[in-house]
């Protein structure tokens, strides 16, 4: 669907992902030599729920667009 939308609005879209995505992987790695650290835990499905939120977002965004 980015093809209905905006290239700005496509480009923040990509950008918000890219420092989440970056984040995950921080955590992820953290989590690698820390397993048990519940601050990581959490913080890691925080991020990654808020990927999700931000997908969905975008999925929304196309179909008003339709």
């Amino acid at each position: 669907g980015r093809g209905r939308l905006d290239t700005t609005t496509v480009r923040v879209l990509e950008k918000n992902l890219a420092v989440i995505d970056s984040a995950v992987a921080q955590a992820r790695s953290a989590l690698a030599r820390d397993p048990a650290n519940e601050f990581l835990n959490a913080y890691l499905a925080r991020t990654m729920r808020r990927k999700l939120d931000l997908l969905r977002q975008a999925a929304a965004l196309t179909t008003a667009q339709s």
